[in-house]
């Protein structure tokens, strides 16, 4: 895209929500934004950020929603982040981080046109207020992203660190799916397809059903969390159901994705018993695979790999053009694990901005002089 010069764009301007009424009022720009933006995702529309905000948000949590508008209060981008007090080195720090992180997978930025030059806008806000936070923390950044490039150096009176953060397993659906199958190895086609037998040998009228529509989701979203229910029990671990708040945030945001065709439940089952579940989304062009579990009744059927390997069996001929998978629960030493499925990854990095012209000033002193602390400060989710 062929950009105009400099004199001819509009200057934009930052505004930082701090408050849920003025965020509900922002409402109608935002979606419409949401509608036009370049640079999109599920993890700053409005809709998701106003939920995560009702239902996850901690106590001491502050809202600071960063708003970039033209001369005529035309909206050109939003950076909506939260500002967290934590404690590193033995200091109470002011941090800032992504809201999509609560819940999402690789959040970033709503913008119009030209995302470098508005997130550069939005940096020189930030450095404009530096008296109200000391650390930046920008998790799952995709390589070549303006933070990246730009940040590395950000500046007299800034530090920053740049660490790997998560590869997420990736696999495009360009080709036609006989021709992926073929692609893997003999082991895990051999695999997949003795768990099918077994499965239909035992469960022989098994079958899955997908609800697609805001009608069909709260239903299936119920059976989906019984599912997780019996997972801890067994001792599964943490999954979206063992936290009140956060299923109450998916039972009210999945089916405003479904009446967009953005958000599917997958059920595995047999005559009234569930095997395993799926919660799928859509980003533009993306599948993402969000969440999966089993019943641990019936692990070792591998029934959450048959399910999800399913899904993206279907994903192949569709307008979609990858899948990703972000928090897919599988049994522990499963002989298959459905990451062999996925051919590529994405590599993303963590890159925290320091903001050395505060209480973390001393700090950025001995860095610079080479005598890096240990432990490195963790900056939890």
């Amino acid at each position: 895209m062929t950009l105009p010069p400099e004199s001819c764009l509009p200057v934009l301007t930052v505004t930082v929500v701090r408050d849920e009424s003025t965020l509900i009022t922002l409402r109608a720009a935002w979606e419409s934004l949401e509608g036009q933006a370049e640079v999109s995702g599920l993890y700053v529309t409005w809709s998701y950020v106003r939920l995560a905000w009702q239902h996850l948000a901690a106590p001491g949590n502050e809202l600071w929603i960063l708003v970039v508008r033209d001369e005529q209060g035309r909206l050109h981008g939003v950076l909506p982040l939260v500002r967290v007090a934590e404690r590193h080195y033995g200091m109470a720090v002011q941090v800032l981080r992504h809201i999509g992180i609560w819940e999402g997978d690789r959040p970033g930025l709503l913008a119009l046109e030209d995302a470098d030059r508005v997130w550069g806008v939005l940096w020189q806000s930030l450095v404009a207020q530096r008296s109200a936070w000391q650390v930046l923390d920008l998790r799952e950044q995709v390589p070549q992203n303006w933070p990246l490039r730009a940040l590395q150096r950000p500046g007299r009176g800034f530090s920053t660190d740049t660490l790997p953060d998560i590869d997420a397993p990736l696999q495009p659906l360009g080709a036609d799916w006989g021709l992926h199958e073929a692609s893997l190895r003999a082991p895990v086609r051999a695999h997949r397809l003795r768990m099918q037998q077994r499965l239909h040998a035992e469960f022989p009228h098994a079958r899955t059903t997908v609800a697609r529509t805001p009608e069909d989701i709260p239903a299936a979203l119920g059976r989906y969390l019984l599912l997780e229910q019996a997972l801890v029990q067994a001792g599964g671990g943490v999954t979206i159901g063992s936290n009140l708040r956060r299923a109450a945030f998916y039972r009210d945001w999945l089916p405003l994705l479904a009446a967009r065709g953005d958000a599917a439940v997958w059920l595995l089952g047999d005559e009234g018993t569930d095997l395993a579940g799926l919660i799928r989304l859509r980003c533009g062009d993306t599948w993402i695979e969000r969440h999966a579990c089993y019943a641990p009744a019936q692990a070792d059927l591998s029934p959450s790999l048959l399910l999800t390997v399913e899904a993206l069996e279907r994903s192949f001929g569709t307008t979609a053009v990858e899948s990703t998978l972000v928090s897919v629960r599988e049994p522990e030493g499963a002989a298959g694990s459905v990451l062999d499925w996925y051919a590529g990854r994405c590599p993303t990095q963590r890159l925290s901005v320091w903001n050395l012209r505060s209480r973390l000033g001393p700090i950025g002193y001995l860095k610079g002089l080479g005598r890096r602390l240990r432990p490195r400060p963790r900056l939890k989710r």
